[in-house]
C-alpha cells in the first residue's frame, strides 16, 4: 500500500514542523501529487485517519489532493498545511 509510506513520511515531517509551535490543531494539509501518481484521496485520509487517531493536534485534519501538470515533477509536495492556533486565529 504506497499511502502508507507516503502518511508515515507525512506524519514524520508534521510531528517535527509541528513541534514548539502555538497550534491548537491541524485542520486540513493541501497536497500536489504527480498527475500520473496513483495515490488515491480518499486511501490517503483513511491511513492518516487510522495513524493520526491518537494524536489531538492531527487526529481531525483532512487531506486534500489536487493534480499537477508536470509528469516529471516529485510524487507528492505539500503545498500548505491549515490550523489552528491556540488564540483562535487561523493561518496557513
Amino acid at each position: 500500500m504506497h499511502e502508507l509510506t507516503v502518511v508515515n513520511n507525512l506524519l514524520k515531517f508534521l510531528q517535527n514542523f509541528l513541534k514548539d509551535k502555538n497550534i491548537e490543531k491541524v485542520i486540513k494539509i493541501n497536497l500536489r501529487i504527480n498527475p500520473l501518481s496513483c495515490l488515491d484521496e480518499e486511501n490517503l485520509n483513511f491511513v492518516f485517519r487510522s495513524l493520526a487517531k491518537e494524536n489531538n493536534l492531527l487526529k481531525d485534519a483532512k487531506i486534500s489532493v489536487k493534480r499537477g501538470e508536470d509528469p516529471l515533477s516529485r510524487e507528492v509536495i505539500i503545498e500548505n498545511i491549515e490550523v489552528e492556533v491556540r488564540d483562535g486565529d487561523q493561518k496557513d
